[in-house]
Formats: structure tokens, sequence, C-alpha cells
């Protein structure tokens, strides 16, 4: 997004970011209060942000992005050098003085490429993590720890080798967030981790898991399940 009161200095910066095949320009503003409007909307990864406009500055839209949860780069551009210093104080990610050339802008693209890049990866692996109560602090599960989640009451409880934790998570919720493949519900109270399985037994009306955990705990089987055990295992 590009935020700049004097229409010649946007339409010339807008131009050099067009240039970019991967970059996409969802919105321009041209003072503070339509600026916030259309970044609450459009949700860019990248502001480019004058300092200089009508009522309040770049400075105070930055500061107030940076009280969101996830808030965009912010890229000021602008034709003051006065001001490098406070605005790398509210975490700007550059700094482009007017009259913009092609070069410095494709350094800047380049960088915001970079820093969004590595954020959505970041992203992608705290998604993967999961989030369980331990000891009154917050401790953070990689999907291979998990031996199998099952219902306990109201609750979920996620067992690991050594561990066990209830979560606010329902069942079906955690299955979105754990890997398909990895794991399958061979009951529908349970949740299971393929790669956690010691053996599976014959039990009352069916069949049960025998899991590799510390109490080699037991998970029944329903006769879905069993198809779908079957399946897994080629068998």
């Amino acid at each position: 997004m590009v935020v700049d009161d004097e229409v010649p200095a946007r339409d010339e910066l807008m131009y050099l970011l067009k240039q970019h095949s991967d970059l996409e320009v969802v919105a321009e503003a041209d003072d503070a209060q339509s600026a916030l409007q259309a970044l609450r909307k459009e949700r860019p990864d990248a502001v480019f942000l004058d300092i200089s406009m009508p009522g309040r500055d770049g400075m105070e839209v930055a500061r107030q992005l940076s009280r969101l949860t996830d808030p965009p780069l912010v890229v000021f551009a602008t034709a003051y050098d006065q001001h490098a210093v406070e605005a790398f104080e509210v975490n700007a990610v550059d700094y482009l003085l007017k009259p913009f050339s092609q070069e410095r802008v494709a350094e800047t693209i380049e960088k915001l490429r970079r820093l969004v890049n590595q954020r959505k990866t970041n992203q992608h692996i705290l998604q993967n993590k999961i989030a369980v109560s331990h000891d009154d602090l917050i401790k953070l599960l990689d999907p291979e720890e998990i031996v199998y989640a099952g219902r306990q009451g109201r609750e979920v409880l996620i067992k690991t080798e050594d561990n066990s934790y209830t979560v606010s998570y329902t069942l079906q919720g955690l299955e979105q967030r754990l890997a398909k493949g990895a794991f399958f519900r061979p009951h529908h109270g349970f949740l299971v981790n393929v790669n956690k399985i010691e053996k599976i037994e014959p039990a009352f009306q069916g069949y049960q898991l025998v899991m590799k955990d510390n109490e080699s705990s037991r998970v029944p089987v329903s006769r879905n399940g069993m198809k779908e055990i079957k399946r897994l295992l080629g068998i």
C-alpha cells in the first residue's frame, strides 16, 4: 500500500513498484485517516508511508500500526531526512528519500521480500505447534511429540511419551491443526499418531492400539477405524 498526499510522488512510487511482477499495490491513500481505514481492510504485507501529511503525520500512523497484532512492514517514503532516527524507533524497515530512484526502490523491495518470507515461515512454524498448559506455563509441542489425543469428559487430553496435558482444543480442531496422514481417528473419541503405534491387539468385540508411551496406553479401535488402519498399513 502507498500513502502520500502528493499525487505526483504517489504516482511515481506506484509506477516503480508495479515494475515488479510479484508485487501488487492493493490500495493507496492521501491522508492518515483513509490510510488507517484501508490498512485495516486490505491488511497489506507492507506500506510505503509519507511522513508529512495533513492532520496526523506518518509517524503517528506508524505508531498506531505497531499496536496491531500483525502489523504491516513500514517503509517511510519522504522528502525529509531529519526523521530517519525516529523512523527506526517505530520499527520502520527502510527510509526512502524523494525523488525515488528505480535502483533504491528495488533494494527496498528485495528487503521486503526477505522479511515477508521470513515472517510467513515463522507463522507456519508456530501454526504447526500445539500450545498446552504445563506447571502454569505455556508449552509448545511439536506434532511428532504427540502419541495420541482423546476426550476426557468435556476436555481433550494430549498424551506424549512422558506427560499428559489437557488442552482447550476440541478433538476436531486439534485434528485440523495436525498433519494429515500422520494422524488419524481410530475411534470417534481419539486421535492417534500413526508413528507412535506399538502394536494392534485383540480386545473385547474388536481391537485396540498399544501406544509407544511410558504407560503403553490402549486406544480403542472402531470398525471403521480398523478399516483405516488396514488401509494405512497396506494389509
